[in-house]
């Protein structure tokens, strides 16, 4: 007779909340951990995985995606999602993304992941042009909170706002509860180490926000790359209790090329990348960086996205009318491996997680990465699970997930350490993935109960999150 409905076993059982390392089994029923054991027998449980020489965390949690399509990155609906599953994440955070668009893609090509999305601030589209009074900001923040988001995205390297709105945006979603992520730029600052210099200002004594993406703002657009690093560090050193925050790990950013009439670039940090190797930031020079193979633009298959540049880049640029999803290899190996490893007086590390700023983009690398950081010393496996489950589980309040304890749910990921990869994807206890085949179906929305109603309305699975609980809001202690 049965007793489990899924037995994972002889795997190496990492989990960074308890500290437990040591090969152990796992049973699971009814979408749960049951029971963590150094042997369980197998003629209890309806199905077994054999994780022998493999590792087994908690399932990977990105908090920085892209899988909605609200940037056009990519015209196949879905098909991030199909992606992130693949490289062996079980929960994902659009950080920017229509929640209509997100329940699209989860009908369309969704593959068993949890996911929650972020309203994205886009003048002439989600928010009004101009300037925005104290009120409009209030309506933009709840409205999107009522469209089921667990908050709001600040595009400053693309859509930048005043100082004094960017402060209203960030006060607004703390005062409703509201989970708020930055990608640094004001109308006084660039998406480089000037916007995070504004940071003390923008958030005062009572501010909280997740910081995305904080490697590309240490690119040496201001100071020398080391530079930049040391000083970011003590800037969010200084805001500890704050901000969370994140880095990625890939060497290409992604970015919009679409220029202006003038065929001036729109976008700060496209300008910024071109400035960087002299080429001017126009579409001629997009054009002459595509040639030299610095600029690549993006290309969807029927597998997902990937890089072109050259002449076929430059065909791409022109039939797009410029308006195409662009990349730069940009972002510096020393200031992603430096940010990802450093820790403060008490041993705490200073950046929470690793991220992809990825989903449908070709650079879902996380573990990949973080092995590789391992396998150089930089990280132990231990620290690795901290920084790719259990520290991204809580900087969004996800109660139940990122810890392999009894009773929480059974998201589970299994890495080949050879390989260096993720070989299995687990949910609920169902497997979504298998050596990077991705089986799983449909998804699980996370909402607030402000946006539970619309949410439901999509007639997909969904649960409801209490975003107080979040990192930045309950606190480190």
């Amino acid at each position: 007779m049965t007793h489990y409905d899924l037995l994972i076993q002889n795997g190496r059982v990492i989990d960074a909340q308890t500290r437990f390392d040591d090969i152990a089994d796992i049973a699971i029923s009814k979408g749960k951990i049951e029971r963590i054991d150094s042997e369980i027998n197998r003629n209890l449980a309806k199905s077994t995985i054999n994780a022998i020489g493999q590792w087994v965390i908690p399932g990977m949690i990105d908090t920085h995606v892209h899988v909605a399509n609200a940037t056009n990155f990519g015209k196949v609906k879905g098909i991030g999602l199909q992606m992130v599953a693949a490289a062996g994440a079980t929960t994902v955070i659009d950080l920017g993304g229509s929640m209509e668009e997100m329940a699209e893609g989860i009908n369309t090509r969704g593959s068993g992941v949890n996911v929650g999305g972020l309203g994205y601030l886009k003048p002439g589209e989600t928010v009004p042009e101009g300037r925005l009074s104290s009120d409009t900001i209030l309506e933009i923040v709840a409205t999107a909170l009522e469209a089921g988001s667990l908050g709001i995205k600040l595009w400053g390297g693309y859509y930048p706002f005043t100082p004094e709105e960017t402060a209203r945006f960030i006060a607004t979603a703390n005062d409703l509860g509201g989970y708020v992520a930055y990608h640094v730029g004001t109308t006084k600052s660039g998406s480089r180490l000037d916007g995070l210099r504004e940071l003390p200002e923008l958030l005062g004594n009572r501010g909280r926000v997740h910081i995305a993406h904080v490697n590309a703002y240490c690119r040496g657009s201001i100071l020398p790359v080391n530079d930049e690093i040391h000083e970011a560090l003590n800037i969010i050193s200084e805001l500890r209790d704050q901000v969370v925050s994140e880095v990625h790990l890939a060497r290409p950013n992604f970015t919009l090329g679409k220029c202006d009439e003038n065929g001036k670039v729109l976008a700060d940090v496209v300008g910024n990348c071109l400035k960087l190797k002299n080429y001017t930031p126009t579409d001629e020079g997009i054009r002459a960086a595509l040639y030299d193979n610095y600029a690549s633009t993006v290309e969807t298959t029927s597998n997902g996205l990937v890089l072109v540049t050259g002449e076929r880049g430059i065909k791409l640029f022109d039939a797009a009318k410029t308006d195409i999803t662009m990349s730069f290899p940009v972002n510096n190996a020393t200031a992603a491996f430096q940010l990802t490893a450093s820790k403060n007086a008490d041993n705490e590390f200073i950046i929470d997680a690793i991220a992809s700023d990825a989903g449908a983009l070709p650079r879902n690398i996380n573990i990949e990465q973080a092995m590789r950081m391992v396998k150089f010393g930089g990280l132990e496996p231990i620290e690795m699970v901290a920084k790719l489950s259990y520290n991204p589980a809580r900087m969004v309040g996800l109660t139940s997930k990122g810890r392999l304890s009894v009773g929480h749910d059974a998201d589970i990921t299994i890495i080949d350490p050879v390989k260096g990869s993720a070989s299995h994807g687990i949910v609920a206890g169902e497997l979504i993935m298998s050596e990077g085949n991705v089986l799983g179906k449909s998804g699980t929305i996370l909402t607030t109960a402000r946006g539970e109603r619309k949410i439901n309305s999509y007639e997909l699975d969904y649960e409801v999150i209490d975003t107080t609980q979040a990192l930045m809001y309950s606190g480190r202690n």
